[in-house]
């Protein structure tokens, strides 16, 4: 069954993921017209091609608090490329993203044609330069999520945030939203540090292909009941980090 599972639903995403892709270059001329525009347009295609996988990798979605709304700044904790499907999947929106991920096969075209900010974090001087860009992106309408862990993490926590990517939330006196992302195996599947986690050192595929051979899982994401404003980002970072961690549930 399991293996069966996986056959089915690897074409499907597949077509889905070409399908999307597809509409994405039909619409694409719209970018020489208005960025803004195109951006919208990004965020609709975006939430629609990631919610098309929920049910095809079986992720049942439960949503606890209010969804913030376009422009945003939101940052969460981060356990898997799962979390970028989930949160997409609700609210369409921009990733800042380690620099390697653009150059995956598939996934990297796709992901540099959405507007996502890659960064290199191995080099410090780099986030000034996506400073500019996310401050760009909000000005432009967009929603734009940091994974404030700087990594995927093993789950038994809620690790530091790291501050520097939430300057441009301080030096434009903006709002920072939160959320906390959790997930839950179902009976009679392996706890979901398992298969739905992505700490160990593997591969993409390694870990899909797992993925898709259980019958599914649970994803909860809790959205702050309010967002949080600083003039130091440091500080910020800390309380932002409290509030998302009050809300999780440790992944076994």
């Amino acid at each position: 069954m399991q293996q069966l599972r996986m056959i089915i639903r690897l074409p499907l995403m597949l077509l889905w993921t070409a399908a999307w892709w597809m509409f994405r270059l039909a619409l694409w001329p719209i970018a020489f017209i208005s960025e803004k525009a195109d951006r919208q347009v990004r965020q609709w295609i975006v939430r629609s091609w990631a919610s098309g996988y929920f049910p095809i990798i079986g992720m049942r979605v439960r949503v606890i608090g209010p969804i913030p709304k376009h422009p945003f700044f939101l940052v969460c904790n981060h356990l898997s490329y799962i979390d970028a499907w989930l949160i997409n999947g609700l609210i369409g929106c921009t990733f800042v993203s380690r620099n390697d991920v653009a150059n995956w096969p598939v996934i990297g075209i796709i992901t540099r044609s959405l507007h996502v900010l890659f960064i290199n974090r191995s080099n410090k001087r780099d986030t000034a330069r996506v400073n500019v860009l996310i401050d760009h992106a909000l000005k432009q309408n967009d929603g734009l999520v940091v994974f404030a862990e700087s990594r995927i993490s093993r789950g038994l926590d809620v690790e530091p945030f790291k501050s520097a990517l939430i300057q441009p939330a301080v030096v434009n006196n903006l709002p920072v939203h939160y959320a906390t992302i959790m997930y839950e195996s179902l009976p009679g599947c392996p706890p979901a540090s398992d298969y739905v986690g992505w700490w160990r050192p593997e591969p993409f595929l390694h870990h899909l292909f797992r993925l898709l051979r259980h019958k599914g899982f649970i994803a909860t994401v809790h959205f702050g009941d309010a967002p949080l404003k600083g003039t130091d980002r440091k500080d910020l970072a800390i309380r932002l980090h409290q509030a998302v961690k009050q809300n999780y549930k440790p992944m076994e």
